[in-house]
């Protein structure tokens, strides 16, 4: 892995979020976000607990982390997850990859307004960025002749991008519950993704019939084994390999570089759409994605 530049590892993050998040789209239509993201989640949880005991990390974890990467599971896993891929299923994986670019401005304003940061200029001018750029990619983000069905809204297009929304949300405050988690020097990463992902896991479990009915999307007679192999792929790829790529660059390079890199994938995702459904995005679609990476470097260099 040393030969793997920072750099490179970092876009390697945002390429596979960029495809899983395509890969998901199939899934999501299917069972619905919340069921999607509960299904998912058995693999991963259960995929991060044994490279957690393999890698003998149970015994860094303290209660206090114990508490703060469980409701880290639970708004940024649990909540934050299920929401996103409601977007999912209602805007298709352009819209909400858009939307999720929102999680930066997010996450700066709640830090600034519970722990007093100051907002800078420069932070202020990226929220208005990714706020241009993120209005540019839902309201001009189609051009005539497109008739792939991941441009079409199923249902209502502000209750679509609410889920968006609010699933960047969740990931905010998952974040900022597990950065003090992960502060602690020995606390090994693995198994603090493992405590998230079990929790998050059990919260969608216990919250099941509330989240799962309020989708409309009725359960399948017979979940097959293409359909659970594309959700073990795509909780593979987003949450393992994507990982896997993040903790290489963090360990090799700026955090700053490494989370502007990484705030490319919906940039990223728009060529890999373009492939798969031989239909060009429009001029909106470039433009907000442009902008939200650049309102992204902004807030976070």
């Amino acid at each position: 892995m040393e030969s793997l530049g920072f750099e490179a590892a970092a876009l390697g993050a945002a390429t596979t979020w960029a495809i899983g998040g395509l890969v998901a789209a199939g899934p999501t239509k299917l069972l619905g976000g919340p069921r999607f993201t509960r299904l998912r989640m058995y693999w991963v949880a259960g995929l991060l607990a044994v490279i957690a005991t393999l890698v003998g990390g149970w015994t860094t974890l303290g209660t206090r982390e114990v508490i703060l990467l469980g409701l880290s599971g639970i708004f940024g896993l649990a909540l934050g997850d299920a929401a996103l891929f409601t977007a999912f299923h209602r805007l298709g994986p352009r819209r909400t990859g858009i939307l999720f670019a929102t999680n930066a401005p997010m996450t700066a304003v709640i830090s600034a307004v519970i722990f007093s940061e100051r907002f800078s200029a420069k932070s202020l001018a990226g929220t208005v960025l990714i706020s241009v750029g993120v209005t540019l990619a839902i309201a001009f983000g189609t051009r005539g002749g497109q008739t792939h069905h991941w441009e079409h809204v199923k249902g209502s297009l502000l209750a679509g991008v609410g889920f968006g929304l609010l699933g960047a949300l969740g990931q905010s405050i998952g974040v900022l519950l597990a950065d003090p988690a992960f502060d602690a020097a020995d606390l090994d990463p693995w198994t603090g993704a493992a405590v998230r992902a079990i929790v998050g896991l059990g919260a969608l479990v216990a919250m099941r019939g509330w989240f799962e009915n309020r989708t409309r999307v009725p359960y399948p007679e017979h979940i097959g084994w293409r359909l659970w192999a594309v959700v073990i792929i795509s909780g593979t790829l987003a949450m393992v390999i994507g990982k896997t790529l993040v903790l290489i660059a963090l360990s090799d390079g700026d955090p700053g570089i490494v989370s502007v890199l990484v705030s490319t994938s919906p940039a990223i995702q728009l060529p890999l759409i373009w492939l798969v459904t031989r239909e060009r995005p429009a001029a909106g679609a470039w433009a907000g994605a442009l902008l939200a990476a650049v309102g992204t470097s902004l807030i976070v260099l």
